[in-house]
């Protein structure tokens, strides 16, 4: 019954509420019988049997999602700079990678993912938005502890590798901390700017970068703001060799 929600959200996305997620739906959709789909979610103090299955559904679609579509269009973009021969500075490995993560999630709904992102968005802003009283306590615990989580998986697969392969390393001040805090403020910047991408679909992705060899370079908006914070929280030293063996 969860892969029934999961299915009618990913059709339906987020409007006003989660009313296309009823018992009924999912029951017809799996062949399942009504009366077992009641005893399955039983009413407790506080839910009721809709209610529950609702929760569960959106905690499935928050942190059971693997969520790899922006990290795989940035790893192939960046995989064909290093193949084309052309031997990549640090901003162009960050200009393509972004261009291509967030291309990807643009496109989301055109190569068949569903809009997840803007669902995803949409449900978290709906949950941390609420007066702190009327607030979910159990709710905001699975999304903190699915944000953490994906937090230190970021870290560790990918700004890590990331920081070897352009020869950036974190500064003292900051030390392995750089990694975590970098990856909150990219993760902040996909956030917004999909959001953004919602609510003004006319807005140009591309942009001048001043201060570079040329008067005006096109570049994502993404890759523009983390060329900026970069330098606060690594410096350059020697980039390290390519090794096959590097996934």
């Amino acid at each position: 019954m969860i892969e029934a929600g999961l299915e009618m959200l990913q059709a339906h996305g987020v409007t006003l509420g989660l009313d296309q997620l009823t018992l009924e739906a999912a029951c017809i959709k799996k062949d399942i019988a009504r009366s077992s789909s009641h005893a399955a979610w039983a009413i407790d103090d506080r839910f009721s049997p809709q209610e529950k299955f609702q929760r569960e559904v959106v905690k499935s679609w928050l942190f059971d999602r693997e969520g790899t579509l922006f990290a795989d269009a940035a790893a192939n973009a960046v995989a064909a700079l290093f193949e084309s021969g052309y031997k990549p500075t640090a901003q162009d490995i960050i200009r393509a990678g972004a261009t291509a993560a967030l291309e990807a999630g643009m496109k989301s709904a055109e190569l068949g993912d569903g809009d997840f992102l803007s669902t995803d968005l949409a449900l978290r802003y709906a949950i941390a938005s609420q007066p702190h009283a009327e607030r979910d306590p159990e709710m905001l615990e699975w999304l903190s502890a699915g944000e953490r989580a994906n937090r230190q998986s970021r870290v560790e697969d990918t700004y890590k590798p990331f920081g070897k392969t352009i020869g950036y390393e974190p500064r003292a001040e900051f030390g392995d901390q750089a990694f975590e805090i970098y990856s909150i403020l990219v993760a902040s910047l996909v956030e917004g700017m999909s959001l953004r991408s919602v609510l003004l679909p006319e807005i140009d992705f591309v942009g001048p970068i001043m201060g570079t060899e040329k008067d005006r370079v096109p570049v994502n908006v993404l890759g523009a703001c983390l060329e900026a914070l970069l330098p606060v929280f690594f410096q350059q030293v020697e980039p390290a060799a390519p090794d096959e063996s590097d996934d």
